[in-house]
């Protein structure tokens, strides 16, 4: 069931809301696990029924009218890198804050942003797949047919059911390249935006490029890495999937299930001793020696520089899916923690107690409680939350966009209509 609601938005930019006075504006929020306010620090995402609307912190309407695409069972907006997929007359189309559409391609299947690139199917006839990679200005870099494509690396008369691809196999190109598979050998290379295999079909798997290296697996189960060339730069010596690199360090696991990282010469920086830790960001990364300890944030040489409170744990998905697909979702090989971003960019964090969330900064201070259903997108000491609170023999629900000292920037109530 949907929560309803109006935003009434307060602010001390602006005399009207210093004044008290409030703005208000109807939509829907989502329900809890199915949240549809999307927040980047400058606007916001609303349903309603018309489709939905862009909002920015004045509560003034930028677009509106968007219908949300659909996406495996049902539909959801994508609204990243101030860019929003939008359907139209039964195709997709990529649009800009002020509803401009982006490029001149119309879309039957996308998929979001995770980086500054990403892949989109092209209408096309049938029994043929015609896929484009496109950047965030809505720019073709490259297109093909998934069966070219496949010849690549596999004969075509060898290939089985074509009916199987899925959008979801193709990565963002990094460093100009992209893991492509052969399904007949059941191993990844890497292609390059003018579709030529640079580095040959030789892994068992195969990750996106990061700061020049890849981590790839070999025959034997063991990860090591590889430059853009396809070198070998890193040996096979992790029986462990490894983290890519970021700030000149990636996250190894011993056989003992013991995280560290190591630097790009394969040298041990800080040794496996930490039960959970993040890839590293900005020189800064997340950690935590075993479930009881307080979660730390370190540098780049491990030194600790701040530790909180040890009921607090860090929000990082960055973990390989369990389901029945069993492959990689898109924006894992992306994934940078949540906390962690926030707190090396914004100077504060998202924290969680048990199921609640909350706010710390960067000392390990506590800045909110964890009193809240749901925090998300912390911007300029403003985020989208949910809280719900039992009043007068019923729960009620408060949506909006909140202000890191616990007063509602934008609050959440129903529409009158």
């Amino acid at each position: 069931m949907r929560i309803l609601f109006s935003i009434i938005a307060f602010t001390h930019l602006l005399p009207i809301w210093a004044s008290g006075q409030s703005i208000k504006v109807e939509g829907y929020a989502g329900a809890p696990h199915n949240y549809l306010t999307k927040f980047d620090g400058e606007y916001f995402t609303v349903e309603r029924n018309d489709g939905y609307a862009l909002i920015n912190l004045s509560g003034q309407v930028v677009a509106s009218g968007l219908k949300a695409p659909v996406k495996g069972f049902g539909r959801k907006l994508y609204y990243n890198f101030k860019t929003v997929f939008t359907e139209e007359g039964g195709n997709i189309v990529l649009k800009n804050i002020k509803g401009r559409t982006l490029g001149v391609q119309k879309y039957k299947e996308i998929e979001p942003f995770v980086t500054t690139n990403t892949v989109v199917r092209l209408p096309s006839a049938q029994g043929s797949w015609l896929v484009a990679y496109i950047d965030t200005a809505g720019k073709e870099l490259v297109r093909f047919d998934v069966k070219k494509l496949w010849s690549i690396v596999q004969p075509l008369n060898q290939l089985g059911a074509f009916s199987f691809v899925t959008l979801s196999e193709f990565l963002p190109f990094s460093h100009g390249l992209t893991p492509i598979h052969s399904r007949v050998a059941s191993k990844y290379g890497y292609i390059n935006q003018k579709l030529q295999l640079v580095i040959p079909v030789l892994y068992k798997k195969a990750r996106p490029f990061s700061e020049g290296l890849a981590a790839v697996q070999n025959e034997d189960g063991n990860w090591g890495f590889i430059n853009t060339g396809g070198k070998l730069v890193i040996p096979f010596t992790y029986s462990r999937e490894t983290s890519r690199f970021m700030s000149g360090l990636a996250r190894v696991e011993d056989t003992k299930g013991q995280l560290g990282y190591i630097n790009t010469k394969n040298e041990v920086v800080i040794p496996p001793k930490y039960e959970h830790a993040t890839c590293f960001y900005k020189g800064y990364a997340l950690v935590r020696e075993n479930y009881n300890s307080p979660v730390q944030m370190i540098d780049s040489i491990g030194k600790v520089v701040a530790i909180f409170p040890k009921d607090l744990s860090y929000i990082d998905n960055a973990k390989p899916p369990t389901g029945i697909s069993g492959g990689d979702k898109p924006e894992y090989p992306f994934y940078i923690s949540e906390t962690l971003q926030q707190l090396v960019d914004e100077g504060k964090g998202i924290f969680m107690t048990g199921l609640r969330y909350g706010l710390a900064d960067k000392s390990g201070k506590v800045i909110l409680d964890c009193i809240f259903e749901f925090l998300s997108d912390f911007h300029n000491g403003k985020m989208f939350a949910h809280q719900s609170k039992f009043e007068n023999n019923e729960t009620k629900h408060f949506l909006g966009i909140l202000q890191e000292n616990g007063e509602w920037a934008i609050q959440i109530v129903p529409p009158q209509f």
